[in-house]
């Protein structure tokens, strides 16, 4: 599980540190207003991408990982029924978009909704369930750098605007082919064979999925909204800031579930090893999360100060109360990831829903009068109710809570980073960061939690 999420997690990095050099390079060459049409473009095909996954991407590995040698059943049809919807939904919004929608957002819409044709021939899920993450990994990795590569050779000006869904669409689709020859490379050949009673099934248990990203969306970029209706567009902009700084962390916490569950399905015949697995991960995310928030609490004005320059310094606040979502954040992954596991989809949407209910009447309180600190707060509430309400759930599906003894190493070497930040105050985040991972991972030492043993790779033992 280990390898798989540092291949996965690896690739993520890659694939986002790529996407984030084409946002920088397309709002440059675009401008406000062209970007604004594509950043608004692209907020519509998430939603689109979920209804079009059917939820298959996570409830997919699942399937996968339980039963390996039913692939060349169960494959086929599910991604047929997922074209047809792609191929259906694809239709709809390029007639809505040439038709209906204002020029040139329309045009621009309906080129993106191409990348759906990808998103259903997508067969990354079938390789996670395989535990082939780090392939997987490198399909997406390649993929995003296909379209950089497109982006900066055919885009000169904003009048180049509707080759920006081109380069998506290339990128996305050389990444499902990549996959699909990958599968072809190990024995699995697919052949598109329409069944529903096969795919049925899956999509059926996979549109609580769907359903549960695309309420989750609204928690994710309600605060926004609000913000754009309630206040000023300048402070839009500084949160907006913060959050791109902790959705890119959010992104790597849903990698790790991702890399959890082909195992925890697997040991579900044996829940003894199934339940030290889920204790061990918890305790885990605990570790990597932890003293980001630590940490960045302490270095969140220079954080900002150093991405995007001293104009986003008053974000600071909102950017510290946003870090504290983060552990709470990847904490709640693992149950979550267990609740599926387990065939509890439909709990995880419950979840969700009310989660969603709840940030969005925190929105409507908490803006108006706090601005940008009423929507960090509004979202690290959310999320703490959200984690509770997630195990509450998962020790009724039969997984209990570790005890708090597994932490104590952890909240120790973290107060050690702090301190050691506190008492010497390096003046440039540059210094701050790396001394504060140092002072860390020698109090983790310290604790026993990092064990050395000659000859193998330093193990975390919690």
């Amino acid at each position: 599980m280990a390898r798989n999420f540092l291949a996965l997690g690896g690739g993520e990095v890659a694939a986002r540190v790529i996407s984030f050099g084409a946002t920088v390079y397309l709002a440059r060459t675009l401008g406000a207003s062209g970007y604004g049409i594509i950043a608004v473009a692209m907020a519509v095909m998430l939603y689109l991408t979920y209804l079009t996954d059917c939820g298959v991407e996570v409830l997919g590995v699942r399937e996968v990982a339980a039963a390996p040698t039913q692939i060349g059943k169960l494959v086929p049809p599910v991604l047929s029924l997922r074209l047809a919807v792609a191929a259906t939904t694809v239709l709809i919004v390029t007639v809505l978009g040439l038709t209906v929608l204002p020029q040139p957002d329309g045009a621009v819409l309906a080129g993106y909704s191409l990348i759906l044709l990808a998103v259903g021939g997508n067969t990354r899920w079938v390789h996670l369930g395989l535990e082939r993450a780090g392939f997987a990994a490198m399909a997406r990795a390649a993929g995003e750098a296909t379209m950089l590569t497109i982006v900066l050779l055919l885009l000169r000006d904003a009048g180049d605007l509707g080759r920006v869904p081109l380069a998506q669409f290339t990128g996305d689709m050389l990444a499902a082919i990549l996959l699909g020859w990958g599968l072809s490379r190990i024995g699995h050949r697919l052949v598109m064979r329409w069944d529903l009673r096969e795919a049925g099934p899956v999509v059926r248990q996979g549109s609580w999925l769907a359903a549960n990203a695309i309420v989750g969306l609204l928690i994710y970029n309600s605060d926004l909204i609000f913000l754009r209706i309630l206040r000023t567009p300048q402070e839009v902009g500084l949160y907006a800031a913060a959050y791109t700084l902790i959705s890119f962390l959010l992104n790597l916490g849903v990698t790790y579930g991702q890399s959890l569950l082909p195992t925890l399905t697997r040991l579900g015949s044996t829940p003894v090893e199934q339940r030290g697995l889920y204790h061990a991960a918890l305790a885990q995310v605990f570790a990597g999360a932890i003293p980001v928030a630590v940490g960045g609490t302490l270095v969140a004005r220079g954080i900002l100060h150093l991405v995007f320059g001293s104009q986003f310094e008053p974000a600071t606040t909102a950017l510290i109360v946003l870090l504290w979502s983060i552990p709470v954040a990847f904490f709640r992954n693992v149950p979550q990831t267990a609740l599926i596991a387990a065939g509890r989809q439909e709990w995880v949407f419950h979840v969700t829903f009310l989660s969603a209910l709840l940030n969005l009447a925190l929105n409507l309180a908490l803006i108006p009068r706090w601005g940008m600190m009423g929507a960090a707060s509004a979202t690290l509430a959310t999320e703490t109710v959200r984690t509770v309400l997630t195990l509450q759930r998962t020790v009724k599906a039969g997984f209990p809570l570790p005890s708090p003894v597994r932490f104590w190493r952890v909240t120790l070497a973290a107060s050690v980073m702090a301190a050691v930040l506190l008492l010497i105050r390096p003046g440039s985040v540059l210094l701050a960061v790396p001394l504060g991972a140092a002072a860390y991972v020698l109090g983790l030492m310290a604790c026993g939690a990092i064990r050395l043993r000659p000859g193998t790779w330093p193990a975390l033992e919690l």
